[in-house]
């Protein structure tokens, strides 16, 4: 099987490359820079050549602008890379009879508390980045054998701006002063678990709007501290904060119930101690990666 990752150098990008390769699939990867093929998805012209060039039996979309705030100062450029390339890649694979794969959000949900929202739960659209997904959700959904996923995601990047792992593993290893949310509910997931997921639902023939996340509803408070219990470390500079008070309104109650994904998947997603244990293990991973590749300069 061919398939074209669009995003390919993202946190989840890396991610589902590693596992479709694990798989031995024929994998071609697409992003802006620093990838096989040079691509920017809000370019609709270069993306249609890109199809018709590949001929991929399966479109995988990672590919989006994440920055709320961004978002929020660009609703163009929102539009631009979240919800109109969804229209182009919907109509190429229901044309050429191949698979598209894309990654949603949770960022619909004001209401509810931790409760784990499912599918069919009525959505609140509070900044321009929920609109602009929601929007390429409606749009990809135009093929009928379209996969799209709602989730979030949790993983070590290791360059540019830190992840919130990172950020949550700095600052309990150095017992750094932070303010940590006790009322932004989440079900987030370890970014190597959702791959697998990914493929396996897509390898299962599920077709329309699916939750995949972690089995649990916690708090941001509560995924930093799982962290730092992990990890052995003590918080002594940290303290409980709101959401409400981010300059950017943002859905906070983002549990989702990924029931139906498990039934088609024949197993449970994992629970918060299990997601933190995975991102642990992959900054293990990277730290000791980027160790060896430090040692080997200094050797050469």
């Amino acid at each position: 099987m061919r398939l074209l990752l669009l995003g390919s150098t993202g946190m989840l990008g890396q991610a589902i490359a590693k596992e479709a390769r694990r798989r031995g699939l024929v994998l071609r990867a697409a992003a802006r820079r620093n990838a096989e093929i040079a691509l920017d998805i809000a370019d609709a012209k270069a993306l249609c050549e890109a199809l018709d060039a590949e001929r991929p039996d399966v479109v995988f979309n990672c590919a989006a602008v994440t920055d709320i705030d961004l978002c929020e100062r660009d609703p163009l450029s929102a539009w631009k890379s979240n919800a109109r390339p969804l229209a182009f890649l919907a109509a190429w694979t229901r044309r050429n009879g191949a698979r598209l794969i894309h990654v949603s959000t949770d960022q619909y949900f004001t209401e509810g508390g931790s409760a784990a929202h499912d599918e069919k739960t009525p959505v609140s659209l509070v900044n321009e980045y929920a609109r602009s997904k929601y929007a390429g959700e409606a749009f990809a959904l135009t093929d009928p054998g379209a996969l799209v996923l709602r989730t979030s995601i949790v993983g070590i990047r290791g360059w540019e701006k830190p992840t919130l792992a990172e950020w949550a593993i700095d600052m309990a290893l150095n017992d750094r002063p932070a303010t940590l949310f006790a009322d932004a509910w989440s079900s987030s997931v370890d970014v190597a678990s959702f791959a697998s997921a990914a493929l396996d639902l897509a390898d299962a023939g599920a077709r329309g709007l699916y939750n995949l996340a972690a089995s649990e509803v916690y708090t941001k408070e509560e995924f930093v501290r799982e962290i730092a219990r992990q990890l052995g470390c003590t918080l002594t500079r940290v303290a409980s904060g709101s959401v409400r008070e981010l300059s950017t309104a943002r859905a906070h109650c983002l549990g989702l119930d990924s029931s139906s994904a498990e039934r088609l998947l024949g197993r449970r997603m994992p629970r918060l101690s299990e997601v933190v244990e995975s991102v642990l293990h992959q900054y293990n991973e990277t730290t000791n990666h980027e160790l060896r590749h430090i040692a080997a300069h200094r050797h050469a």
